[in-house]
């Protein structure tokens, strides 16, 4: 296997969310990175937001964006942003603008060095979204924090990268999902100068195997001059992220 050399760049590794009864201050002192989705089904208080930025290392946090922005349909919660038939999808709407001043004043109190747009599975990568794309990320959500772009499922992952590419954005993947048949390699020599691996785990139980660890790590190391977040939302993936960390800490 090959190994990260002490000229790599910088490797953010985390999970989504904090897991359930891990306390913030062991998460930042064993991971270095956050999909935080505290601004994704409502407004945050506050307080909650500002003991988010007193507890949070900075550039620690990928802050997923409102849900009226990218999902017609609403998450289960008791405090919604304001939604409608305009709303999702990277349409442009004025429901869905009025969440971009609170993402972006939380962007900054938290210092995120990502916003992260979650795209819905029924997301297709027809040409009529992606002309949605363009204009979504070219007049919408401009923003002076790096953005990243979570395909449906439909996305093939070459072709969503180029797009990235065009948009100006981070695409993420999960290099775990493959076709039957196809090789770890499949996903080498992406051409882009950053990329989001977010491990889904879709179908698994349990932590991930050694051998998909290896594979992960091969896939890091070919990407190791290139700034590289490696996310997971995996089923035990506060397992699963500190499993990776200690793989790659290995001689």
């Amino acid at each position: 296997m090959r190994r990260l050399s002490e000229e790599s760049a910088p490797l953010r590794i985390g999970t989504v969310d904090i897991p359930a009864r891990v306390e913030r201050e062991r998460y930042f002192s064993e991971l270095s990175y956050l999909e935080l989705s505290v601004l994704f089904a409502g407004p945050a208080k506050p307080s909650v937001l500002a003991k988010w930025a007193d507890e949070t290392p900075d550039d620690a946090i990928g802050l997923v964006a409102p849900f009226p922005l990218t999902h017609r349909k609403p998450p289960v919660s008791t405090k919604l942003w304001p939604h409608d038939a305009s709303t999702g999808e990277f349409r442009d709407s004025p429901v869905s603008r009025a969440t971009l001043a609170p993402l972006t004043a939380a962007t900054a109190q938290l210092k995120a060095s990502y916003v992260v747009f979650r795209s819905p599975e029924s997301f297709s990568p027809s040409a009529a979204n992606r002309d949605q794309l363009k204009r979504f990320f070219g007049e919408v959500a401009v923003m002076d924090v790096p953005r990243v772009w979570v395909p449906g499922g439909l996305w093939n992952v070459r072709t969503a990268v180029k797009l990235a590419n065009e948009l100006g954005v981070t695409c993420a993947f999960d290099p775990l999902v493959r076709d039957p048949g196809e090789p770890p390699e499949i996903h080498y020599d992406l051409e882009a100068d950053s990329l989001y691996l977010r491990i889904e785990g879709a179908g698994r139980t349990g932590t991930l195997r050694a051998e998909k660890l290896d594979e992960l790590a091969d896939l890091v190391a070919s990407y190791e001059d290139r700034e590289l977040t490696v996310v997971f939302a995996s089923p035990e993936r506060w397992s699963d992220a500190r499993n990776f960390k200690k793989l790659l800490n290995e001689d």
